[in-house]
């Protein structure tokens, strides 16, 4: 008994699958209320199925990028309840869950969240796929502008490109009168099944492959925005330069704040 779970945006998921065929699945609006609404919706998914957490054998979770808040808690909700049960643990980036709910159609496919900032998170892949087992991206996961998007693909891929995810209006215009008759759009908020993210684990931990609870960690192409307390950065300093006697520089990840960096699952 497989449980998945994917709270990486405003929309979450999860799902109860067996065997390989998906008992139940519940789709929801969470909002920001990620932290508040999993683990209820958690307890209702296993009651309306008589289903005791001990029952679990599996559990999948879908790793960002996303909300840094949503992805955080699912998580942390999924290495928790491996960890307390004993049982494999599978991560998956979001932007592969949302791919494979598309990998029927023929061509290059392109999964979209938005980043913010006027950004967006993408990777492409290929389709069809015969099998969920190895699929992942044909390049890496990346935070872009639209027009960079646009005129990434334009470049590499000469043929029309579908997109799927989740997008602003804006985003979507943008990327049409860019790349013309070559992009085709699937329905915006319709791509992220918790059963899809059940597929790509089944297919993963029947390889023999898991991640440790203790390791697994969300995949961030950006990291959070957080704002130190105008009020405690002043004693924080003076604090910190009484103690060593020399002011301490704050570090900068390689490339600067908006830099890419995927983590494998």
């Amino acid at each position: 008994m497989l449980l998945a779970l994917d709270t990486s945006t405003s929309f979450a998921s999860v799902a109860l699958v067996h065997d390989g065929r998906t008992l139940i699945e519940l789709d929801w609006e969470v909002g920001r209320n990620h932290s508040a609404e999993l683990l209820a919706r958690l307890d209702w998914l296993l009651a309306q199925r008589g289903i005791t957490p001990a029952r679990l054998d599996g559990i999948a979770v879908a790793s960002g990028p996303g909300s840094f808040n949503g992805v955080r808690v699912a998580v942390a909700a999924a290495k928790s309840l491996a960890f307390a049960l004993g049982v494999p643990l599978s991560g998956h980036p979001t932007l592969d869950v949302i791919a494979w709910g598309v990998s029927h159609v023929r061509g290059p496919i392109c999964a979209l969240l938005e980043a913010g900032r006027g950004q967006v998170y993408a990777a492409t892949y290929a389709g069809p796929a015969p099998s969920a087992a190895g699929w992942a991206p044909t390049g890496a996961y990346a935070i872009r502008t639209p027009a960079e998007l646009a005129a990434l693909l334009r470049t590499a891929i000469c043929e029309p490109v579908v997109f799927c995810g989740e997008w602003r209006p804006e985003t979507g215009a943008a990327l049409a009168e860019a790349l013309g008759e070559t992009a085709r759009f699937s329905p915006v908020g319709g791509g992220r099944r918790a059963s899809w993210l059940a597929d790509l684990a089944l297919a993963r931990l029947a390889r023999g492959e898991r991640d440790a609870p203790e390791a697994l960690e969300p995949l961030y192409l950006r990291r959070p925005h957080i704002t130190s307390s105008a009020k405690a950065a002043p004693r924080l300093a003076e604090r910190d330069g009484a103690r060593e006697g020399v002011a301490r520089p704050t570090p900068e990840a390689p490339g600067g704040e908006g830099a890419a960096r995927a983590i494998p699952s």
